[in-house]
């Protein structure tokens, strides 16, 4: 009977003992630190949302619960991650009928949010002034995503101290100056897309000591400058887009040895001499991307039953010779463009030729035979 009662007294206790646990934990994680609360107030003031609504849940002491858009560690009640995105399939966003549309400038506020891991505020169209050169004391950010507002201004030089960062993303914006020269310090960036903006200046020669990376997307840019050898040796690279810049020079053959690179876009650019053989027998290459260039020379002779392309582009160059015969042996070539060169000779008969239309060909010096016209 005793120890009925000493077991019966023993799970009382526990059963309290829990309660008080689940009490406490309930309390700290439901706590909000004023200081954050005051940073993310500031910050919204910067900010006008005529139409979503975004800031309507930012009321009351505790800005862990129900802000929008807020989450927060929860055994600090530090705000871990702000995340606010125009174009989403989140319901406030669907509710409105319209994307996001929101004015105003990102304010230094936010620098005050120091155990932040996320910060996205991405896609409202009109934010606009620079990013605040004070972002980079956000030394535990993970995720920095601006991509698709109005910023302008340059990225801060010392971008590199963003040591933990594994995307930075600050697409479609007007960001002008050079890339930052500590940007190749941040060795574990693994997604970095800095396109169509205003950026000037070359790519950092040791462009390559990003290991992690696997996007890098520089494109719709005024880069200039030549293309870093460093970039060959980036071994994780899966998609790299340096189009519509002005970068000069030529096209690194040991592109045609990384291991993993799916796409090349190396478009509208002021690039001169040939095309390597390498790069056109790669085995990984999938989307290649080479128009609008000075190239010069003949297609090289390159592929083999292990080539797929989905898409090539090599048009608006100035490449001479005829159309390579080995393209017959490609495992797959989907669209495939070498108009406006000074292409000559018989176009080839079989696959990937039988599908293709004659504007692929066409404004060249002397193609014939299908889909062009009938050779003499």
């Amino acid at each position: 009977m005793a120890a009925c009662s000493s077991s019966s007294h023993y799970y009382h206790f526990l059963f309290f003992y829990l309660l008080l646990a689940f009490a406490v934990s309930t309390a700290t994680a439901a706590s909000c630190s004023a200081a954050d609360r005051a940073a993310l107030l500031e910050f919204r003031s910067a900010l006008s949302d005529p139409y979503i609504g975004v800031f309507s849940s930012w009321t009351g002491s505790d800005c862990c619960s129900q802000w929008y858009g807020v989450s927060c560690e929860p055994s600090t009640g530090r705000v871990a991650d702000l995340i606010l995105r125009g174009e989403s399939e989140d319901p406030i966003i669907t509710r409105a009928g319209r994307s996001g549309l929101m004015t105003g400038q990102i304010s230094p506020a936010i620098c005050r949010l120091n155990s932040l891991s996320s910060l996205i505020i991405a896609d409202w169209k009109q934010i606009s002034g620079p990013i605040p050169p004070c972002i980079t004391t956000l030394t535990s950010l993970r995720i920095l995503d601006l991509v698709g507002n109005r910023l302008s201004g340059p990225l801060p030089a010392d971008i590199g101290k963003f040591s933990q960062l594994t995307v930075l993303n600050v697409a479609d914006n007007q960001i002008s100056g050079s890339i930052p020269k500590s940007l190749t310090q941040i060795t574990g960036l693994m997604h970095l897309n800095l396109g169509n903006n205003l950026l000037t200046g070359s790519i950092p020669s040791d462009f390559g000591n990003l290991k992690m990376l696997s996007r890098a997307l520089l494109g719709r840019n005024q880069l200039s400058g030549v293309i870093p050898n460093s970039i060959s040796y980036m071994n994780r690279l899966a998609d790299l887009d340096l189009s519509d810049n002005k970068i000069s020079g030529s096209i690194p053959a040991s592109f045609g040895s990384m291991l993993v690179l799916s796409s090349l876009y190396l478009d509208s650019n002021l690039l001169t001499g040939g095309i390597p053989a390498e790069v056109l027998g790669s085995k990984g290459l999938g989307i290649l991307n080479l128009s609008r260039n000075g190239l010069e020379g003949s297609i090289p002779d390159a592929f083999t039953s292990r080539s797929y392309f989905t898409a090539m582009d090599l048009s608006y160059n100035k490449l001479t010779g005829d159309v390579p015969k080995t393209l017959l042996t490609a495992a797959f070539v989907g669209h495939l463009d070498l108009s406006h060169n000074h292409l000559c000779g018989r176009i080839p008969t079989g696959s990937p030729f039988d599908h293709l239309e004659a504007a692929s060909f066409s404004n060249n010096d002397c193609l014939c035979g299908w889909p062009l016209q009938a050779c003499q």
